[in-house]
């Protein structure tokens, strides 16, 4: 029997923005915020949960999502422990578009996995974000996705800056790439559902675990279009990453928003795929 996962589902309004295409060229597309890493490098400690501007840093990655007029619905992935911060988060600004937070797996590509089957069957396109990447900017978002509408697969990037060494068995430098050709990959990444799923069982059938999903479809041999990102779109792995995220912030002049009056806690309620919560975040027509 397969394991059952603890969830959260969030019941919203969908948030309505003009739209960056014609409405008959849209395609429903999910966001899978992946956060569900131990985050060995910060002690243990929930990046997510950190605070960078004087919000945590997932609220950053949520806030984001949730204005990119291409993404329909939002799918968390989370640690257990994290499910109900990550509920706060989510009640406190206002992540309209969030459907669901979900416990993840014991690697990346489980919890991707996990995520997208909380997604709805009418998704077209999947949206893979990491939730330690709070300072995406909701336009990039929106131009990968329009990109993966053209090509089935897309994502942000951004060309390498440093010359780039090869090492030999032995640690010495064994050639030099062409930098030109070289771009370190961010997220959001973007693919066609049908794409991405076969990808995904191709990886399990051939017991590969890939921590970069671009992987699982090249291994398939399709191509992923490079979208030209942001060079402050980092993610926070280190400590040090909250200081320069906090440089970045300052020098870009943002402004955080308020954050709107608490609302009631989550009722609790089975479910046949486990424990879950009725989060009924916005109860009222708007």
């Amino acid at each position: 029997m397969a394991e059952k996962h603890p969830f959260i589902r969030v019941f919203t309004r969908r948030k309505t923005t003009e739209e960056a295409v014609p409405e008959e060229s849209r395609r429903w597309t999910t966001a899978v915020v992946v956060a569900a890493g131990s985050s060995t490098r910060m002690g243990g400690v929930s990046k997510q949960l950190l605070t960078l501007g004087g919000m945590p840093v997932l609220a950053r990655s949520l806030m984001a999502l949730n204005e990119a007029s291409l993404v329909d619905e939002i799918v968390i992935v989370s640690r257990e422990e994290d499910m109900l911060p990550f509920y706060d988060i989510c009640r406190r600004y206002e992540i309209e578009k969030a459907a669901v937070i979900i416990r993840g797996g014991a690697t990346r590509q489980q919890s991707v996995m996990i995520g997208v089957t909380q997604a709805r069957r009418e998704a077209a396109y999947l949206a893979i974000h990491d939730g330690a990447r709070p300072l995406v900017r909701p336009g990039r978002v929106d131009e990968v996705i329009c990109e993966a509408y053209r090509y089935g697969a897309a994502t942000a990037a951004v060309p390498v800056k440093d010359t780039v060494k090869l090492a030999d068995d032995d640690g010495f430098i064994g050639a030099t790439p062409d930098r030109s050709r070289l771009w370190n990959v961010q997220t959001p990444q973007v693919f066609e559902r049908g794409l991405y799923i076969r990808a995904l069982r191709t990886a399990e059938e051939e017991g590969r675990d890939y921590t970069d999903d671009c992987q699982l479809v090249e291994r398939l041999g399709a191509r992923v279009k490079l979208v030209r990102g942001d060079y402050g779109n980092i993610k926070i792995t280190t400590p040090e990453d909250i200081a320069l995220a906090e440089g970045l912030l300052r020098n870009g002049g943002e402004q955080d928003g308020q954050m709107p009056a608490e609302s009631g806690g989550p009722a609790f309620f089975d479910s046949p795929d486990g424990v879950a919560f009725d989060a009924a975040l916005f109860k009222e027509e708007r």
